[in-house]
């Protein structure tokens, strides 16, 4: 394939590597740096060229444009394509556009109070079991909270939950696998005894996936949840899914709803911690709000502080930060050629953070998600879900799912911070914070001081949160 060598190059390619090296030193950074270079940009992954769209209204006309240009693909696609078959999330858009229609019932609003019951009720359960002023690891706790509580909303009956223990298990190895063969597809071949636990997770994993859909078809009794409407036929839509594409569509809920959910609960509970006076706001709306009732889907709409700190959250810290796309023919983009399969990655981090979509971008202003004061630039601009027509389908879902979770925790628990190290991003599948540590006190208990090592921060987010670059 010959690439257009009038797009400029990044800087700072070493033989072999490419700029693999600078990418995985600094990877958020490196992407934000291409924005002062040009709107499209080459970078050379080892032995392949990719062109790093920097421009939000680009990256717009990529996602929504409707041209037929680019596919779903490229090199972020490859460990989940290979190892696990194709679900909505990978699939090619001549697939994706037969089969969102057999899935999308599995999510429409009508389904989400069934959900949102059981979401709270795994919850309530799961922190119970945490010991009074227990100190919590947070990526790690909020993705076995998260693990449990997905899995236990969507599949209900008992041999699903027997998969879903095993699930908790072996989730986080493919997920942790999952993440370090994006960056390094070909680290898999090495015979190593982590790759080995890997596969062996995989393996289970789409074993117990197989027994719930094998079970489930035997089984007369009906069941109030996602793999039921997953097996049963859609009457306005053409066709029903096979049993290996329900297997496929589910390997997807898992791994986009279980680590992305994880990651936004954490980013926002350092969020919580680091500004006392934002955190007081939250719980006094969930107090108020609640009195103390486990939050319904209907009333998640009436937490406005509380959902607003979840998408500022998300705009700072987008879980999927990375993605990318490939040309299915030669076009043209800012005036540059690019040849047909071409690689297109782009950063939401980045252009979360770009001054054409949002004002004072560095700054956590959960108030510019007022009605008020969402404009276009801005809305079209937050892409932490994706857009166009393969928007994530479980996006209404994902945050109904965070902030029901993060209401149940919050009713039940008070936040103390932890000092300790600079908490900085862990690189996998998804942007998590690592070596974030926070107490989760019983609310019965006394407000304790404010360490001054956990209080340096404005007394309104509003008027000054520097978010910390991972």
């Amino acid at each position: 394939m010959r690439h257009n060598e009038s797009v400029p190059i990044a800087p700072g390619a070493l033989p072999l590597l490419g700029h693999l090296g600078r990418i995985g030193a600094e990877p958020q950074e490196f992407f934000r740096q291409l924005g002062d270079i040009g709107p499209v940009v080459r970078i050379r992954l080892a032995r392949r060229t990719a062109y790093v769209v920097t421009s939000p209204a680009l990256v717009r006309r990529i996602l929504v444009g409707g041209r037929g240009e680019f596919d779903k693909g490229g090199p972020f696609f490859i460990p989940f394509t290979t190892l696990l078959g194709d679900g909505l999330a990978t699939e090619p858009d001549s697939v994706h556009r037969v089969h969102r229609p057999l899935v999308q019932p599995a999510f429409h609003r009508s389904a989400m109070t069934g959900y949102m019951r059981r979401v709270t009720q795994s919850a309530t359960r799961h922190i119970a079991e945490w010991d009074p002023h227990q100190i919590i690891e947070v990526d790690r706790e909020m993705t076995a909270l998260t693990t449990g509580v997905l899995t236990r909303s969507l599949f209900t009956d008992p041999v699903s939950s027997r998969c879903v223990d095993r699930f908790q298990r072996d989730l986080p190895i493919v997920l942790d696998g999952l993440g370090l063969r994006m960056g390094l597809p070909s680290i898999g071949r090495f015979p190593h005894p982590a790759n080995r636990r890997f596969y062996r997770a995989v393996q289970h994993t789409t074993d117990s996936i197989e027994t719930m859909i094998r079970h489930r078809k035997q089984s007369p009794e009906p069941h109030d949840d996602l793999l039921t409407l997953l097996l049963a036929p859609e009457p306005h839509a053409d066709g029903v899914l096979n049993d290996e594409l329900v297997r496929g569509h589910i390997w997807d809920f898992m791994l986009g709803g279980i680590e992305p959910t994880a990651a936004l609960l954490s980013w926002t509970l350092h969020i919580l911690a680091t500004f006392p006076d934002h955190y007081a706001r939250v719980q006094e709306e969930i107090d108020t709000v609640l009195a103390g009732a486990s939050p319904t889907y209907q009333d998640l709409a009436r937490l406005p502080q509380l959902q607003n700190t979840l998408t500022e959250a998300l705009r700072l810290y987008p879980p999927v930060w990375v993605l990318s796309r490939t040309t299915t023919r030669a076009c043209e983009l800012d005036g540059h050629k690019l040849p047909q399969g071409a690689d297109v990655i782009f950063s939401s981090w980045a252009l979360h953070r770009h001054s054409d979509s949002f004002e004072d971008a560095d700054r956590f202003d959960p108030d510019r998600w007022q009605p008020a004061r969402v404009g276009r630039a801005q809305r079209d601009g937050f892409l932490a879900f994706g857009a166009g027509a393969r928007k994530c389908i479980g996006d209404v879902f994902g945050v109904a799912e965070a902030t029901a979770m993060l209401a149940v925790l919050l009713q039940n628990r008070r936040l103390q911070p932890v000092p300790g190290p600079r908490v900085v991003a862990r690189r996998g599948m998804t942007l998590r914070p690592k070596g974030l540590r926070i107490a989760f006190a019983p609310l019965t208990s006394p407000k304790p001081a404010q360490d001054p090592a956990c209080a340096a921060a404005p007394p309104n987010p509003g008027t000054g949160l520097r978010a910390p670059t991972p």
